[in-house]
């Protein structure tokens, strides 16, 4: 009677905690791929973020650049008629703001961070199929780990007419975790990796444009250049037939 009772409860008792245990070890482990993938994904997603800052400005500097160029050169030739006024031109700025206006670092480094979003997207993997296998197999290992042991579990509808509180607050825990999904992180950066594959796809639509107004651009401050070191010329030569005139006056 009684005997075997309490030994029918100290053989269950051990059961349980030894299966709860096992329960505990595969939590602590997720728990720690969790924490691992907060570092693996941390880092290529701040690499990106500081890459995109960097980009923007390089391209922003660029488009700037270009955009100010026409007026560089309409203020430079404002009231220029004569050739000594034309040689006080000053094309430096000019050709400045085309030494700014390459657009194949920044549209490469735009490109290049598909391989950050990779890395972290494979890290993300892993947790997502690491917290959905716990999750899918956690409600029947917590079930089974109060089952009764061998020859117990015949008459275990009898003993047990309810779920014990502790199985059922483990269960309700591990439902509450099942709100918590990585997916949506996933397919944001899968989309995001999209988008900068498409970018390094499209970099010559995006390019062509802008390099033969910066082509066009060039030649015109190239013939400008000529024509102020022309003029810069033809006045010293001036000067210099004007004093000789006059030492021979």
């Amino acid at each position: 009677g009684g005997g075997m009772a309490a030994c029918a409860a100290s053989c269950y008792t051990k059961s349980v905690q030894t299966k709860l245990r096992a329960f505990g070890d595969d939590s602590s482990a997720l728990v720690e791929t969790l924490t691992k993938l907060a570092g693996d994904v941390q880092k290529p997603l701040k690499d990106l973020a500081e890459g995109l800052e960097r980009a923007m400005s390089q391209l922003e500097g660029s488009v700037k650049a270009l955009a100010k160029l026409p007026k560089l050169i309409a203020r430079e030739l404002e009231g220029k008629d004569s050739p000594d006024d034309i040689g006080k031109i000053d094309t430096a700025p000019m050709k400045k703001a085309l030494a700014k206006s390459d657009l194949d670092g920044p549209l490469g480094l735009l490109a290049g961070m598909k391989d950050m979003v990779g890395s972290a997207i494979e890290a993300l993997k892993a947790g997502v199929e690491a917290l959905e296998g716990f999750l899918t197999s956690a409600p029947d290992t917590v079930r089974h780990a109060f089952d009764m042991p061998g020859p117990l579990s015949l008459i275990q509808g009898v003993l047990m007419s309810k779920a014990p509180q502790l199985m059922t607050d483990l269960l309700a825990m591990v439902e509450t975790l099942k709100g918590f999904s990585l997916k949506p992180v996933l397919v944001g950066l899968s989309s995001t990796q999209g988008s900068l594959g498409g970018l390094s796809a499209a970099q010559d639509t995006l390019k062509n444009p802008v390099e033969k107004f910066t082509d066009s651009a060039a030649g015109l401050v190239d013939q400008l250049d000529a024509t102020v070191t022309a003029a810069r010329m033809a006045g010293g030569a001036a000067g210099v037939m004007g004093a000789v005139a006059k030492m021979f006056g």
